[in-house]
């Protein structure tokens, strides 16, 4: 078998509202799809999108990373029986591949497509393993708003789609106003409602302790990137809540040969976003040195499409993640329209993915993208 085709994909996807992270308001999702063709005729893709506002990379040098493929990617051997998930490329291809972690994580992605529609995904086909339907849990998203229709929409979302965890982005309105609002939400969301709260290194450690004594009581399942820089230490082992690291695991974690079980033991989880580190097989070497410090790995969409959201789905349950754990990849309403034209849904607080949507191959909504040259 062999990579017989390969073909790039520019999107833009308008969010339904601009939407601000870090200090970038965007109005539009940006990206590219990389398709790769085997001599069969199977087509698998993977995104590439590095987040403005959040990485670092930008389009303009992943566009150059693209441009190299075909001249070391086309007509190489692909050798579905030697997949796993662990080496580089999944091992299916003998070649190296150099270039941004979100290129490589849309080139694995991609070879992930293919290993799936092959069916030979893992050491003993685990592709034959996977229900009709996978069902991943997922968190869902609450952030605060000064206007009453903007908590409202959501309160009203979150109880519809069925969530029974829900992350919560502090540090961005006065304090009483969101523990306000935060109390509010609990109160319409019923007593089980598990919270992840998400402070994006806004709080200082006093701001930190409010929000503790107003909302100890609550099941708060993790507290992530709480404080300002160089002021985890004013919180030390005296913190009620476990410890979640998210942005600063980029200069915390070799991207390549990634060691969470040399982090600081106040760490309890960690949350891998698409482009931390050098594809999907670093992730899954990660996850395993997790799992054997004692530590929870939540897998999470940088606003990325649905077509990541699936591959990460379908990823997690090949790395071994326990299944109840709830991944943040509840974003796709954020986003007016998306790159596959039957797009994976969220119902009662799950992802789900139809066997027959990877068996079958990925069909792109082509009214969002153009194809580029070359």
């Amino acid at each position: 078998m062999k990579i017989a085709c390969i073909d790039r994909y520019r999107f833009r996807l308008p969010f339904i509202r601009p939407l601000c992270v870090g200090r970038e308001i965007l109005p539009v999702r940006e990206g590219f799809i990389l398709a790769l063709t085997d001599s069969d005729g199977r087509t698998g893709y993977g995104e590439i999108a590095p987040l403005p506002g959040f990485d670092k990379t930008t389009l303009e040098r992943c566009f150059r990373d693209l441009s190299t493929l075909p001249e070391i990617l086309n007509h190489v051997d692909l050798r579905y029986d030697r997949f796993d998930l662990t080496a580089p490329l999944l091992g299916l291809l003998s070649v190296s591949v150099s270039g941004t972690s979100h290129t490589l994580f849309g080139i694995e992605s991609a070879l992930l497509g293919l290993c799936l529609q092959h069916g030979s995904a893992g050491p003993s086909g685990a592709f034959h393993h996977f229900p009709e339907t996978l069902r991943v849990p997922v968190n869902g998203l609450f952030i605060p708003d000064s206007g009453d229709e903007g908590f409202a929409r959501q309160v009203r979302y979150l109880r519809e789609s069925g969530m029974k965890t829900v992350k919560v982005k502090i540090g961005r309105l006065p304090v009483d106003e969101e523990i306000r609002q935060i109390l509010d939400l609990c109160a319409r969301m019923g007593n089980e409602l598990v919270l992840r709260l998400d402070g994006n290194r806004n709080l200082s450690a006093d701001t930190y302790r409010r929000y503790r004594e107003a909302l100890g009581h609550l099941v708060v399942e993790y507290v992530e990137e709480p404080l300002r820089e160089g002021e985890l230490a004013a919180v030390g082992e005296k913190a009620p809540w476990p410890l979640a690291l998210d942005e600063s695991l980029t200069g915390l974690l070799d991207r390549s040969e990634p060691r969470p079980s040399r982090l600081s033991p106040e760490v309890r989880t960690i949350i891998l976003k698409p482009g931390l580190l050098m594809g999907l097989h670093a992730m899954a070497r990660c996850i395993a040195d997790a799992n054997q410090a004692g530590i929870q790995t939540v897998l999470s969409s940088a606003f990325n499409t649905g077509l990541t959201l699936a591959i990460l789905g379908l990823f997690a349950r090949l790395a071994a993640l326990p299944p109840g754990t709830a991944h943040g990849f509840d974003t796709l309403h954020y986003q007016a329209d998306n790159v596959l034209s039957e797009p994976p849904v969220i119902r009662e607080g799950m992802l789900l993915i139809s066997r027959e949507l990877v068996s079958g191959g990925w069909r792109l909504n082509h009214r969002c993208m153009q194809k580029e040259p070359g």
